[in-house]
């Protein structure tokens, strides 16, 4: 059965009981002033209509499901990391018993199949169909481009639960929050640490698609402006199985590092031959978050060890939080959690607590964009907290090497940038 139906059946019971209380208490005030026959019975029967006029309202606010359309790429090329973020999600929400200020949570939850006029299509379905209260989602950054302009016009709360392309937080869209990264969030930093630890020539490679291109041209902005030289940028189209004529360009070049970023299972075949070709000794291999850790570690095997990456998130990093939260997932889903993980559960952590500091009141968007901002906790990727003007997370980002630690491949942290915020700017 799909999720929406469960949902249309669940939302009908709560309607139905608010109309029959509505009617059974309007009908006996008439009746109660009648018999009264003094000032005393008329105002008992005044309030009991009071009473009943607000009724609709307030059985209505009570009783109906808050319910969230979760937009993701759960087949293809990026299914895995779109399973994971849902997986965040419902763990967290299960936590809470699915249920925020009195309200149930329904998820209703749809595959955008990394394809922005489809996304287009299931963000509308949500708003006109469904009537969601917000939207989460989308990961694919070229999905969430496509949604902005239907977002405005529609006022529809979105809630980006992974793209991480910077023009979104150029947008400055009141009812939208980011509460995974941006791209310069993790691009700069890992610039930084490159030129300082000696790599001061490199070639960048990117997936051929907006989010792609957007990761190379904030790496390579960061990257030049520390005093670091490009050789060159590469574009692979998405989906490529033989990347070796990609790799032969880059061993022609023999640049002192690489710095790439391919989705899903891009990533897994361009880190297994890039071991394969023998780049791996000669060319530090770097990227973006995703490219090495848990849900890639397995399909790439000794080919992952090595290889840098900039992250917001961990499974090694060393707090009661992340320790829990990876408890609870491993009992769960009998996997270690990734970064999409953490983007899943904290997204759902962020929506309820900005719904319970409005009291469940989700119809004044106003309100609920104001609770949102001032959410702040501690999760399991550190400080977590909105900045007020972007709408994007001001968070630790950390540096981390694909290292065999106690037999389990894991991404060890090197370095972190604490309290990283994007300044939100549009480069000249």
């Amino acid at each position: 059965m799909h999720p929406s139906d469960l949902t249309d059946n669940a939302a009908t019971p709560a309607q139905g009981s608010a109309a029959t209380s509505v009617q059974g208490a309007t009908a006996e005030p008439a009746q109660s002033t009648r018999s009264a026959g003094g000032r005393r019975g008329f105002l008992q029967a005044t309030a009991a209509a009071g009473l009943a006029l607000a009724a609709p309202a307030a059985l209505s606010q009570s009783r109906a499901p808050i319910r969230i359309g979760v937009l993701n790429s759960f087949t293809g090329l990026s299914a895995r990391p779109g399973l994971n973020n849902w997986n965040g999600m419902q763990l967290y929400f299960d936590s809470i018993g699915n249920t925020i200020a009195g309200r149930k949570v329904e998820l209703i939850r749809e595959d955008d199949q990394l394809n922005p006029q489809i996304g287009l299509q299931k963000a509308r379905k949500f708003v006109d169909s469904d009537h969601v209260d917000l939207i989460c989602g989308p990961q694919a950054s070229n999905v969430a481009m496509a949604l902005l302009n239907f977002i405005k016009q529609t006022k529809t709360f979105l809630v980006i639960t992974g793209a991480g392309v910077d023009p979104i937080t150029w947008e400055r869209i009141p009812y939208m929050f980011r509460t995974s990264l941006s791209v310069w969030q993790l691009c700069h930093p890992m610039a930084d640490w490159m030129f300082r630890n000696g790599y001061h020539e490199m070639v960048l490679v990117g997936g051929d698609y907006v989010g792609g291109r957007d990761v190379l041209r904030s790496f390579k902005e960061a990257f030049v402006a520390k005093g670091g030289k490009v050789l060159k940028e590469i574009y692979p189209p998405l989906g490529t199985t033989d990347f070796s004529i990609y790799l032969t360009e880059v061993r022609s070049m023999s640049p002192q590092a690489t710095y790439n970023f391919l989705p899903g299972s891009d990533a897994v075949r361009w880190v297994q031959q890039y071991a394969e070709q023998g780049l791996k000794d000669k060319i530090r291999c770097s990227g973006f978050a995703g490219m090495v850790d848990p849900s890639t570690f397995e399909a790439q095997g000794k080919s992952a060890l090595g290889v840098l990456t900039s992250t917001h998130y961990t499974d090694t990093i060393d707090s009661a939080e992340n320790r829990q939260f990876v408890a609870d997932y491993q009992a769960r889903f009998k996997a270690y959690p990734d970064s999409y993980s953490d983007y899943g559960y904290v997204a759902a952590r962020v929506v309820a607590e900005a719904i319970k500091a409005v009291d469940g009141d989700t119809s004044n968007k106003d309100k609920l964009a104001e609770a949102m901002t001032k959410v702040a906790f501690n999760g399991p990727r550190g400080p977590f907290r909105f900045d007020p003007v972007t709408h994007n997370p001001i968070q630790n980002i950390h540096v981390v090497e694909a290292q065999e630690v106690g037999g389990r491949t894991v991404n060890k942290i090197l370095e972190t940038f604490r309290d990283v915020r994007d300044p939100g700017v549009k480069p000249a």
